[in-house]
This record gives C-alpha cells, structure tokens and sequence, in this order.
C-alpha cells in the first residue's frame, strides 16, 4: 500500500506541473495509478472518536496544511498560529494527531560522532551579528568562521559583507593563521559557494570560488541541504563565540573588534581544553599535516565588476565618482577593487587605464587632471566650418558633433577639484 509521504509527492509533483508520464518515471508507479492518486485525496489516519468533533474543525484547513508541509514546515505551533489567525477554533491535539502521519519518518537520535583525520577538513560558516556602523553607514555584521576538524582550532573574523570577495578573503585570512590548507572544505549551500544543486545531486560551484580551490588545493563539498548536522563542528564554535566572546563585548569600530576577536582566539579559544576532544586546540595544530602556502603568493581577492563611464569622463563605485581617460568616456570598463584598497579601472581587455586610492566617503569626484588633458587641447581655437568647407556628411544634412567652449570643461575641472 502507498504511503502517505509518497502519495503526497506524487500529488505536489502534479500540482507544480509534472506531467504524469514523467512522475511516473520518477516514482516507478504505472501512469494509470499516478492518474488516480494525483487527484485523490490523502488518505490520513482517521482521529480517535472522542477527537471527531476538533478534528471536524481542522477539515476546511487541509489543503493550507498540505501545501505547507509541501514547502517543508511541520512545526505544529507554527501552523497553528497560522490557521488561527485563518479562523481555526480547534487546538493542538488534533492538528498534532494530523501532523504524524504527514512527518518524514523520525531520524535516530543517537548519532556517531564523526572525526576526521589530520589535515582531512576544515568547516567554514558565518554567522549573523547584528549590526554596526561602518564609515558613517549602518551595516549588517557577519562573523566568519573556520574550524579545522582535527585540531579544533578556530577561525575567526567579522565582516560587512557576505560576497564572493569576503567569502573569499576569509579562506585566505585562515589559512594564513592556520600556517596552510586543508584537505577539504565543508560549509552550507552558500550562493557565493554554490550557484546550483541539481535533481541529479550534482552542484554547480561558483567559478571562482572552484578557482580558489584549485590554486590552494582543495575540495569545496557542500552538505545536503537540511543536515546542517553535518557541519556541527563549526556549528558550534559559532555558539561558543556568541556565548564566550560576544557577550557583553564592547568595541570602537570593525578594526577594534576584529582585533579583539584574534586576541580572543590566541587567549582564549584555542588554549583550552576542548570540551569534545579534551586536548588544547593548538597543541594538536602541528599534527594536522596542512599544505603549507611556503611564501606561495595570494590569491588575488580583488573584487571584480563592470561599469559603464559617463560622458563626462566618470564612472561610479562605492556612492563616488572615479575618472578615466577622455578617450574612454561613456565605454564598459572594468572595476577592480583590491585588498589594499585601490581602485583599478581597467578595459574589458584587462589593459588598465586608471588607479584611484578608493574612497571611504559619499558623493564625492576623485579625479586626474590629465585625464581631461586632451578635452583642453581639443577645445582652443575651434571654428565653426562654413558650408562649403563641410565635409559630404555635414552637406548630406548629419547632425553636428557639438562643440564646447574651453571655459565650460574649465569649470568641470574645477568642480571636479
């Protein structure tokens, strides 16, 4: 007899527009009974007599159960906040006695705990704290983290920012206090991580995170989605920093904080002894055999991105404007934010034209008088062509290239000042 988790599978499958040629294929059943069971009712345990009358009352709400429990939720106090705020007047009891036969069947829970060997994996995570003002803006602040599975030891730093740069610089940050590479790395199905995870099990990783990976020499692996479990060992070095080191913490700005956090982490987290392991975290760092970096240079963590260029000779980052070259006005370019806080303008060749200290404030024009250099030497002593010395284009009737008077591009270089 089918089940009810597969004939509710069967039906959401039908509802998202599976065809019942392709469930069929799916679920191994022939395409007469996917037919029948798709517009058939779950065929739920029946309540207990003295229940009829709450279950009764739970009827008219089925179908919102079921489409939620399609999308994963099974909390009952969830759900039931939900339907009563649609009318429910029953209670929890007969949702419950609803609920257990919809429920995926129970996992054990006694587990075996899983270690890894030296140098095997480290897991990496972030984790949301609050926020902070970040040079005169409120941003949301993230903690990254990354544990080596053998050792314990613990990574640690705070960012304003979850993208593939940050994602990035944090690998890059560890492995330098780590003193090398793991073997493989875990972490969540991050989008800056993983783009796509298919039917088929396959992921799609990010392509410069798969880059970074393969000139430190590592394998990213990402968890099955919902067994955050298998993670648990950065999972909960992210509760030991909220309850040892972020309680009560007082700081200035992210710099302080962070270096906080590695006093914390040299001090603290990984000079005691380890609850799980019962060994100082650091005494074992030396058996974790990593690949050392050995002055291998770092990756480049430049932020990557394209902009267009005005026609006044500018292009934006950050709420602020960066000049280029005149001859590259109004042209797609490349921005390229370094580690060391430069702004590169460079064309979609890669050739650069532009290098800018980036700037920390708003609306503010950081530009190079010889960029407009050659508007200057363009705009003196230009004349106005008569009819008969215009060229066949202008005597066909072709709109005029308008030109500017010298004081005009004066006055944007002094605004541009």
């Amino acid at each position: 007899m089918l089940d009810v988790e597969e004939h509710f599978m069967i039906k959401d499958l039908y509802r998202k527009g599976v065809s019942i040629s392709e469930i069929a294929r799916r679920t191994g059943h022939d395409r007469k009974t996917v037919r029948k069971l798709a517009t058939a009712p779950l065929a739920v345990s029946r309540p207990h007599a003295g229940h009829a009358l709450r279950a009764h009352k739970l009827d008219p709400f089925v179908p919102y159960l079921s489409g939620r429990i399609g999308e994963g939720v099974f909390n009952a106090a969830k759900l039931l906040v939900e339907i009563k705020g649609q009318g429910y007047a029953g209670g929890t009891t007969q949702l419950k006695d609803w609920l257990k036969p919809q429920r995926p069947p129970r996992q054990l829970a006694a587990t075996v705990r899983f270690e890894t060997d030296p140098g095997e994996q480290a897991q990496t995570d972030w984790a949301h704290f609050g926020t902070i003002s970040h040079q005169g803006q409120l941003k949301k602040l993230y903690a990254f983290l990354m544990t080596l599975g053998f050792s314990r030891v613990m990574f640690l730093t705070f960012m304003v920012s979850t993208d593939i740069t940050a994602f990035l610089r944090g690998h890059l940050a560890a492995f330098h206090y780590f003193g090398g590479v793991p073997r493989k790395m875990l972490h969540d199905n991050l989008k800056t991580a993983v783009l796509d995870r298919r039917s088929d099990g396959s992921i799609h990783f990010h392509p410069r995170y798969l880059d970074f990976a393969d000139y430190y020499g590592f394998a990213p692996h990402a968890c099955r989605p919902y067994r955050a479990q298998t993670k648990g060992k950065v999972e909960r070095g992210v509760e030991y920093v909220r309850g040892n080191f972020w309680v009560g913490l007082h700081f200035r700005d992210l710099s302080d904080l962070n270096t906080q956090a590695r006093t914390w982490l040299d001090t603290i987290a990984t000079t005691r002894v380890h609850g799980t392991t019962g060994v100082v975290p650091f005494s074992r760092l030396a058996d974790e055999g990593l690949v050392p970096l050995l002055g291998k240079p770092d990756y480049d963590t430049s932020a990557l991105l394209t902009r267009q260029s005005s026609r006044d000779c500018l292009i934006s980052y950050g709420g602020n404007f960066y000049s280029v070259p005149a001859a590259y006005a109004q042209q797609q370019l490349l921005i390229k934010v370094t580690p060391t806080d430069e702004l590169r303008i460079l064309t979609i060749e890669g050739l650069q034209i532009a290098c800018h200290p980036l700037s920390r404030g708003h609306n503010e024009r950081i530009t190079r008088p010889e960029h407009y250099a050659p508007l200057r030497s363009c705009s003196t002593a230009v004349t106005t062509p008569s009819v008969q010395d215009a060229t066949p284009r202008q005597a066909l009737g072709a709109p005029a290239v308008e030109v500017r008077a010298l004081a005009e591009y004066e006055a944007v270089l002094e605004v541009a000042r």
